[in-house]
């Protein structure tokens, strides 16, 4: 995507999904890959009004993820919510950092045909993902490698853009099993494929965050403590208000109320509970990154972490 491209599709996108800025608010762009719950605490966050009260007014960008980078050290977006991305740029070198968390286990679900019972019966088959190089594929190949499966060998891996069109290729047949993410788990399993594997219950990794670039660190602190005080103030939300979260899951997903509150249910253990995350879960995670890389040397977690201003808002609450 150009320069030119990429700002033309961030003005359409404040133009449809832009609100009237509040009056002395700081207007921020938020960029998010896909509409995933993943990125439930900011808009939600944002709907009830929980960002407007820190005096930002938020604008929600649908980026590709590829992008988000880039953006970001160009000064197009202000804060990326790709936090793998983030921290795969920052592992390169570019200037951004990961500054909080939205979520600590990867809320991907490995759903198949009804006839593939077994990880062993994917041999042979094809995989959809949403991109080469991005969290669904590399947490496809380190899943199918622990179930001794050898990716782009024995099982292809076909990127298809976005969540949504995995499972449009799995109801056309053209891949035989997907990495889906909710609702589309849910919708999968509706509809009769089955659940091979959550991998939650494999690895610790954050799918979603809040990074950003060293010069909004360093030049605008406090705007990003101000963002990190609303997202721990929506993650809270969701935790402690099920009944209104999942409320907002039926109206903004447009599912009806049993499926939004396995929805709900499912998503709780994989969210943050105060912008942080265990340590080893985020060394684990760089490291697959750095492998898929193939970057020689170890990379420190400050190159790819500023959590500084997160522990000072924590201590607020």
């Amino acid at each position: 995507m150009t320069r030119r491209l990429f700002l033309a599709v961030m003005a359409l996108a404040a133009l449809f999904f832009g609100t009237a800025p509040s009056h002395g608010a700081d207007r921020v762009r938020f960029a998010y890959p896909a509409k995933s719950l993943n990125y439930l605490p900011i808009t939600m966050g944002r709907d009830k009004g929980i960002f407007q009260a820190e005096s930002i007014d938020l604008q929600m960008i649908l980026v590709a993820s590829t992008v988000q980078v880039a953006a970001l050290t160009t000064g197009d977006i202000d804060f990326s919510g790709a936090q793998s991305q983030v921290m795969a740029g920052a592992a390169r070198g570019l200037p951004v950092k990961v500054v909080g968390f939205l979520t600590i286990k990867p809320s991907f679900w490995l759903m198949a045909k009804p006839e593939i019972r077994s990880m062993a019966d994917l041999k042979g088959k094809i995989i959809g993902i949403t991109a080469i190089g991005s969290s669904t594929d590399t947490l496809a190949r380190f899943l199918l490698t622990k179930n001794g499966l050898t990716p782009d060998r024995d099982v292809a891996l076909i990127g298809t853009g976005t969540t949504s069109n995995i499972l449009t290729a799995m109801k056309a047949g053209t891949v035989d099993a997907g990495v889906l993410s909710p609702p589309f788990n849910a919708m999968a399993k509706q509809m009769g494929y089955r659940t091979m594997a959550y991998f939650g219950d494999y690895v610790e990794q954050s799918l979603s965050g809040v990074g950003t670039s060293d010069r909004m660190i360093r030049e605008r602190p406090e705007l990003v403590r101000r963002m990190l005080i609303a997202t721990i103030k929506s993650l809270r939300f969701i935790q402690q208000r099920p009944s209104e979260s999942i409320q907002f899951i039926t109206k903004e997903w447009g599912v009806d109320a049993a499926l939004a509150d396995e929805l709900y249910k499912s998503m709780l253990p994989a969210f943050s509970k105060d912008g942080g995350m265990d340590e080893k879960g985020i060394r684990d995670a760089l490291k697959r990154e750095s492998d898929r890389m193939a970057l020689k040397e170890e990379t420190p977690l400050s190159r790819v972490l500023d959590l500084r201003l997160l522990r000072e808002v924590q201590r607020g609450f």
